[in-house]
Formats: C-alpha cells, sequence, structure tokens
C-alpha cells in the first residue's frame, strides 16, 4: 500500500479537531451528544483518508455503481440533502418555539 501526502495530513488535522471537541465539552461549550455524533464524524473521516480506495469501492459495490468515484460523489450528495432537512427541521422547530414565546409575551404584556 502506497502512502500518500493526504494519508498523513488528514489524520493529524482530525487528532486536533476531536482534541477540540474534547475541550468544549470540558468546558460546557457542547453537550455529550455533539461530542459523541463528532467523534464519530472525525473518525470516519480519518478512517475515509487511511483507506480511500478500499472504502469507495464498497460503497460503490453496495450502490451498485461501476465506478468508486461516482458512488462517493452520490454518497455525499446524499449525505448534504440529509443534513440539509436536518438543518430545516432544527430552523422550523426554532421559528415554531419564538412563536409561542412572542405570543405568551404579548399575552402577559396584555394583562
Amino acid at each position: 500500500m502506497e502512502l500518500r501526502i493526504f494519508q498523513i495530513i488528514v489524520p493529524v488535522l482530525v487528532s486536533g479537531f476531536i482534541i477540540n471537541l474534547i475541550l468544549k465539552y470540558r468546558k460546557g461549550d457542547a453537550s455529550i451528544y455533539e461530542l459523541i455524533l463528532g467523534g464519530i464524524f472525525w473518525f470516519s473521516v480519518s478512517f475515509f483518508a487511511l483507506f480511500p480506495d478500499a472504502i469507495s469501492n464498497k460503497i460503490a459495490k453496495i450502490f451498485g455503481i461501476k465506478s468508486n468515484v461516482n458512488a462517493i460523489i452520490f454518497f455525499c450528495i446524499g449525505l448534504i440533502f440529509f443534513f440539509q432537512f436536518k438543518l430545516y427541521s432544527l430552523y422550523k422547530k426554532q421559528q415554531r418555539e419564538i412563536t409561542e414565546l412572542t405570543r405568551k409575551i404579548a399575552l402577559k404584556e396584555k394583562e
């Protein structure tokens, strides 16, 4: 297996991001949920950087796509749509909470 430069740089950078996550958690700026999800994400990025061909070929085989590069592109587009949907859901929830809070304040001021 030939070791490429990004296979060294990415895990080093990921280590810094994980340390940053742990420090945020210790300060109380991040929840345990954020720590776990962030850790899983960054470990996945590092793992993918270390074994890019094996993982991309496996994803291509799962989706039935011949080219591993195309499989990664489709997979990433799917992830982007998923995260966009999650962000939109959080936005709508926040809008409902703001509306409810505004109504409560208006009723309280009327009294």
